[in-house]
C-alpha cells in the first residue's frame, strides 16, 4: 500500500473486494512500478503491444490496465480518458496501490508557428489553466515535469535516435475552444499565450503534474504534435500518425525503465 508522506494530502484509499480501487479496479499485486499512461483507450492497446509480455487485467470505467514485461522491468500501461479530473483520479489512485512513477503518451496542439506537426514534444511544465489542481493548491504552486522522469525521456530519446522539443505546455479543459474543431476566436484565445513563450496546448498534462508533485511522485509527458493552431498545417493522419505513435511509446517505455532502475543520465 502507499506510503504516508507529510504534506496533508494524503488522501483515503476506497478499496472494493480484494482491495481493488473504486475507479481504477485494480489492487496492489496488479500494476507496475511505473505506468504508462494514455488518454485514448484504443492507445493503450497499441502500447500493450511493445512490451515483451503484457496481461489485461482490468478495464474498469475509462481505465484499462495491463501490466507485464518491458526492458527487463514489471511496467503497466492504463488508459486515463480525457481530461483532468479522471487524470487527478488516476493519480491518486496510483498512488494508492504503490505505484509512484508515470508517464504519460499521447497527442498535443502547438501555438508557437515554429513547432511542426510531427515534432515530438516533451513539456518541461505547464500552465494551470484547468480547474482540477485549484481544487489542491492555489495558482502560485507550479506544475512541472519530475527531474528525473524528464532527463529520463531525453536520454531515452537520444539513444533510439528521436529528436524531441521541450518547452512549457497549456493545459485548459476546453478542447472546443482550443483545438482543430474550435469555435471562432482560437487565435484571440492562444495569442497571450504565445506572447509569453507556450509552446503547445494539451488537457491533462498540469493536472498530472500538479497532483504527482504533491504526493511525491514521479512523473512526465511525451507527445506528439499533430497540428498547429496557429499556421493551421496539420499531420497527415492516416500515414504519419501511426508510426509517431510508436516512437514516443518506445521512448516511454524505455525512460520508465530507467525510472524504475534508478539509472542516471548524461544529457
Amino acid at each position: 500500500m502507499s506510503a504516508k508522506i507529510k504534506n496533508g494530502f494524503d488522501s483515503l484509499p476506497q478499496y472494493e473486494k480484494d482491495n481493488k480501487v473504486h475507479h481504477l479496479g485494480i489492487n496492489e499485486s496488479q500494476i507496475g512500478e511505473g505506468c504508462i499512461l494514455t488518454s485514448n483507450l484504443e492507445r493503450v492497446e497499441k502500447i500493450k503491444d511493445h512490451f515483451d509480455s503484457a496481461e489485461k487485467q482490468a478495464f474498469h470505467r475509462e481505465y484499462i490496465t495491463y501490466t507485464g514485461e518491458c526492458h527487463g522491468v514489471r511496467m503497466s500501461c492504463m488508459s486515463i480518458g480525457n481530461g483532468c479530473m479522471p487524470t487527478e483520479i488516476a493519480v491518486e489512485e496510483l498512488r494508492h496501490i504503490g505505484c509512484r512513477r508515470m508517464i504519460k503518451v499521447g497527442s498535443c496542439y502547438a501555438i508557437d508557428p515554429d513547432i511542426k506537426p510531427g515534432t515530438i514534444f516533451v513539456p518541461t511544465g505547464a500552465c494551470r489553466c484547468e480547474g482540477a489542481t485549484l481544487e489542491y493548491v492555489n495558482i502560485q504552486y507550479p506544475a512541472v515535469s519530475d527531474l528525473d522522469a524528464f532527463f529520463a525521456l531525453l536520454q531515452s530519446a537520444k539513444e533510439l535516435g528521436v529528436d524531441v522539443k521541450t518547452g512549457i505546455i497549456r493545459t485548459h479543459d476546453g478542447l472546443f475552444l482550443e483545438s482543430p474543431f474550435a469555435h471562432d476566436g482560437v487565435k484571440e484565445r492562444i495569442a497571450p499565450w504565445q506572447k509569453v513563450g507556450v509552446k503547445c496546448v494539451d488537457n491533462e498534462c498540469a493536472t498530472m503534474f500538479t497532483v504527482a508533485s504533491i504526493l511525491q511522485m514521479q512523473a512526465g509527458c511525451i507527445y506528439v504534435v499533430t497540428d498547429n493552431l496557429e499556421t493551421g498545417e496539420a499531420l497527415d493522419y492516416e500515414k504519419e500518425y501511426g508510426p509517431l505513435v510508436d516512437q514516443i511509446i518506445d521512448v516511454a517505455l524505455l525512460a520508465m525503465s530507467k525510472l524504475i532502475k534508478g539509472e542516471e543520465y548524461e544529457i
